[in-house]
Formats: C-alpha cells, structure tokens, sequence
C-alpha cells in the first residue's frame, strides 16, 4: 500500500474519532440540561416540563454508541502505529543487510569482518534497536590486547 493511501486511511479514521468525541461530548451536554431540568422538575421549583423518560435513555445509547465507536477506531489507530513502525524496523534492518537465519535463531547482520547476532527473533523492532546501536557505535571490534610476557 502507498504511502498516500495510508495517510489517507489515517486521516479518515481520526477525523472520525474527532467526530464520535465530538458528538458523544454534545450528547453529554444536552443529558447534563435535561437532567438539571428533571432535578428543578422533582424539586418542585419547576411545574412544567416537557421531558419523557426515554429522552435520557436514547441520550445514553448516543453517548454509548459515539464512545464505543471512538473506542474502537482509536484501537484501530494504535495497531496500524504499530504494524507500521514494525514493518520500518524490517524494512531498516534489510537495507542494512540484516538477515533472518535458522540457526541460532534471529535476525544476523554480517559486515566484511564479522558477523553479528541481533537477537529478538519475533521482534524486529529489538532487533533494529540494537543494530542502530550497533552502526551508531562503529562496525569495528574492539581488538583484543596481547598480553605481556
């Protein structure tokens, strides 16, 4: 998928947060004035009043209906974050020439010296970490110091 339609995809589900929180956040007022209106009603300091009981109730399944559905896109949200951040871990780690090998298990990255073992099998996000560290911190083993006789 291209990266225009993913921002797209993006955009389209947080505008639709926005949206739920927007209407439950009205929802939430509107239930707050009949309330106050039904505490004035039964309190005796108002006669009148044109509420029924099922105003509040359907004011609640809004509510409920608009958090549940931003609830749920916002879930959305955050598991196609993280799918994209793992698929950037795979996508650095093979630009870097890191493999997935067999034995041991894991991600191995090999330089024209030596060959290195990542770790985090199952997590290239671990992975990509310590083979940032690793270049960040120089391809070059340390050489070992000859001991003195």
């Amino acid at each position: 998928m291209s990266m225009h339609k993913i921002r797209a995809v993006f955009k389209d589900l947080t505008a639709k947060v926005d949206r739920d929180r927007e209407a439950a956040l009205f929802e939430v007022q509107e239930l707050k004035k009949d309330l106050g209106e039904m505490q004035r009603h039964l309190s005796g300091r108002k006669k009148q009043t044109s509420l029924e009981p099922e105003d509040f109730i359907r004011s609640a399944y809004d509510i409920a209906h608009h958090f549940r559905g931003m609830k749920q896109r916002l879930a959305i949200l955050q598991e196609l974050e993280e799918e994209m951040r793992v698929a950037d871990a795979l996508e650095y780690l093979e630009s870097r020439g890191a493999k997935m090998l067999q034995r041991p298990a894991g991600w191995h990255w090999t330089s024209s010296q030596d060959e290195r073992f990542l770790l985090h099998e199952d997590d290239p996000l671990k992975a990509e970490k310590k083979l940032r560290t690793l270049l960040a911190n120089g391809k070059r083993r340390k050489k070992t110091r000859k001991k003195k006789k």
